[in-house]
């Protein structure tokens, strides 16, 4: 009687146990449905809008965060790069702790804090069936994004104004040569007789509302900025020669989709176009369709790439796929392709730059290339005077005044120094730029073991995940020398993408080792 008392006591206490973990796997299941749902959402949004980006990458963390304090065991998964990437975070925020301004070097945490990107999306890509979905999502917006940049060339963005003339309403308005009309009263003006007729339909005594890109072509379109024309009230102009202003449609010099700027664009597309080269090097023999699917996919982005004409991408690129076949091809092949690809793509390159640039491809003349010579030299000295924490990140934006850069002085614009290294070691530190450095070259060094590790497997999708996401980051990396990459969201959030993706499928490979050890005792 005592025994059966003792069970049936044993009995009612694990019921409350039982309903408890149901309840809570239901609960982790559902959060875990979110997450992948906001990762979709963030590969659909990605190409598109930074803003629903944010917004997706901020969903996908919260809900894996909840998740993981919900089932704490066996949730979150050891690799290379944990100590890493610690490393980096706490010596970021001990920079950001002792800088003079630590309100604007904190707001610079942000895009730090992006590299949690990474382990969002390495644990909810639990299989590759998982990543073909979020890839095909991500080609399929991307896509979108490049239909939308040659759309551009073919409808227009705008009005470009020519001979404004003195003493008419545009003129006195601040309407100057080679101005952008990106719309009127809200509306897009891409026609000149569209423009004519907007001005005779605008009542009496209501100024007209102009966003206007001032300067010799559109590069940034969030500077664009409001004019209000005050129309007369005597007759309206009836032709475009009564304007008093000569309007053409303008295309854009440099293609940028829906990003605020080309060069933007152009590390996107570089990262698309490294990865996509790797998966077609796997598929091109497995199958007719996969690889037609590829080919296709890697002709789009290289003609939007081409279209950004952004030199320093267009090497990178190369370079990027250059590292690939260094890893996909035999030895005798490496010492003859891989060659030619470096020779064609320097000597199109210049070629490319005087035709359409009118520079060379290391252009000492142009404004452009001065700007970084001398960003890249101030740095270097304030590196050395602020060698372990940096001067602090944002300082240099928000107080120019307190160093004396050459470059602002010589153009009157501030920008970043345009480069990732030398931005992180005057920001930061060399403390900080060296743990940037190795958490970077321990990336790199999984996903070549990764690379070799699915080499043999009769699936090429691992192998060329594994082989395009080694080509776009080495691609990366030599784009960062030039550009700062690393301080733009939008790349970042694609580059840290690709890096949990990189990180999902080590893990699989780790858990399916661990199955194949369990089986092996086992039998």
């Amino acid at each position: 009687m005592a025994s059966n008392h003792m069970a049936d006591a044993v009995m009612n206490m694990s019921r409350p146990r039982a309903a408890a973990s149901e309840v809570t796997g239901r609960l982790s299941r559902s959060l875990e449905t979110i997450s992948t749902f906001f990762l979709f959402l963030f590969v659909i949004a990605q190409p598109l809008s930074i803003a629903a980006s944010h917004v997706a990458y901020a969903g996908a963390a919260l809900a894996w965060v909840l998740r993981l304090a919900l089932v704490r065991r066996g949730m979150l998964k050891s690799s290379p790069l944990d100590l890493p990437i610690l490393v980096f975070l706490l010596l970021s925020v001990i920079s950001t702790l002792v800088s003079p301004l630590p309100a604007s070097s904190w707001e610079g945490m942000r895009k730090i804090a992006l590299i949690f990107l990474v382990l969002v999306v390495a644990h909810n890509v639990p299989n590759a069936r998982r990543a073909k979905q979020l890839l095909a999502v991500l080609f399929v917006s991307s896509l979108g994004a490049v239909g939308w940049a040659m759309w551009n060339y073919v409808d227009g963005v705008g009005l470009r104004i020519h001979n404004p003339q003195p003493g008419t309403s545009f003129y006195s308005a601040g309407l100057r040569e080679a101005d952008v009309i990106l719309r009127v009263d809200g509306h897009g003006v891409e026609r000149p007789q569209e423009f004519l007729r907007r001005v005779d339909s605008e009542p009496p005594g209501k100024p007209m509302q102009l966003r206007v890109i001032h300067g010799l072509g559109i590069e940034i379109m969030k500077d664009a900025v409001p004019i209000a024309v005050s129309l007369d009230n005597g007759p309206r102009p009836r032709s475009l020669s009564e304007l008093g202003m000569q309007i053409e449609t303008d295309r854009p010099a440099r293609a940028r989709a829906f990003y605020s700027h080309y060069v933007t664009y152009a590390a996107v597309l570089q990262l698309l176009g490294c990865l996509v080269f790797g998966l077609w090097l796997s598929h091109r023999r497995y199958s007719p369709l996969s690889s037609a699917v590829f080919t296709a996919l890697l002709l789009a982005f290289g003609i939007a790439l081409a279209m950004t004409l952004t030199r320093g991408a267009w090497l990178a690129f190369a370079f990027g796929c250059v590292v690939e076949l260094c890893f996909f091809l035999k030895h005798w092949s490496r010492t003859v392709i891989i060659p030619a690809i470096l020779i064609v793509a320097v000597v199109g390159t210049t070629v490319a730059m005087h035709r359409y640039r009118q520079m060379g491809l290391l252009a000492l003349n142009d404004a452009g290339t001065d700007y970084r010579l001398l960003m890249w030299r101030d740095g270097a000295k304030l590196i050395e005077t602020h060698p372990l924490f940096g001067v602090g990140m944002n300082v240099v934006r928000d107080a120019p005044s307190r160093f004396d850069l050459a470059a602002y002085k010589k153009y009157g614009v501030q920008l970043h120094f345009h480069s990732t290294p030398i931005e992180i070691g005057v920001e930061m530190g060399l403390l900080v730029l060296a743990a940037w450095a190795v958490m970077m070259a321990a990336y790199w060094l999984m996903l070549a073991r990764l690379v070799v590790q699915t080499r043999k497997r009769k699936d090429p999708f691992p192998y060329g995940l594994s082989l395009g996401i080694l080509g776009a980051t080495s691609s990366f990396f030599v784009s960062s020398l030039v550009h700062y990459d690393f301080g733009d969201s939008v790349v970042m959030f694609l580059f840290w993408f690709l890096a949990g993706l990189g990180l999902a499928l080590y893990h699989q490979l780790q858990q399916q080792k661990g199955t194949a050890v369990s089986t092996g005792t086992a039998a």
